[in-house]
């Protein structure tokens, strides 16, 4: 059974320069990247993420992002993940176990 992920933005800051990651999930054997630096809706953030399903390095507006399994606030968009922008170079790891960052919030 696929989980459903709300998606409604109502009263959500669509940008926060405050945030950062509140919440953790624990991860096995999961495809990640981990940052030392970069950005999502003006949030500096680092840490391991999970990439998204065919998630890779992409060019939007001149700087490189990735799509990334990650939540603002508690939501999800609604036709894609949360797409990070990369401001150090990513470290991928295709077997890791651990925790990943899951929500970005003040």
């Amino acid at each position: 059974m696929a989980t459903t992920y709300n998606t409604d933005w109502t009263s959500i800051p669509l940008l926060s320069k405050t945030a950062s990651p509140k919440k953790h999930i624990s991860v096995r054997n999961a495809l990640v990247v981990f940052f030392k630096k970069a950005t999502i809706r003006n949030a500096v953030v680092s840490g391991y993420f999970k990439l998204a399903e065919g998630a890779d390095v992409k060019t939007y507006a001149g700087k490189q992002r990735i799509e990334v399994e990650c939540l603002w606030f508690g939501r999800k968009p609604r036709t894609t993940w949360m797409n990070i922008t990369l401001l150090s170079k990513p470290e991928f790891n295709d077997n890791y176990t651990g925790e990943v960052v899951w929500d970005i919030r003040d």
